[in-house]
């Protein structure tokens, strides 16, 4: 748990619950996230570029779950995934 906390101080947490509001997708089974869109938004909305994907998949992880949102390791940035379910 340690790991975790120490990816979500490399950013700020109003960040982080503001992508997973953004990038969460509402279906039928509930909210779904895919992490490849919510890191590549955290870096445009941040303009951080230099903590690796995956400290920052780690940190949105932890709000998306916490804020009941079922999340989707996709490795491809930029990938439509979701949009294709």
């Amino acid at each position: 748990m340690l790991w975790a906390e120490a990816a979500m101080d490399s950013f700020e947490l109003i960040d982080l619950i503001c992508i997973v509001d953004a990038c969460a997708s509402d279906r039928v089974a509930g909210r779904l996230i895919s992490m490849s869109k919510a890191v590549e938004e955290l870096r445009v909305l941040t303009g951080d570029f230099v903590s690796s994907d995956e400290a920052a998949a780690n940190a949105l992880s932890q709000v998306a779950l916490e804020r009941g949102c079922a999340v989707l390791f996709d490795e491809q940035p930029g990938a439509d995934i979701v949009g294709e379910l």
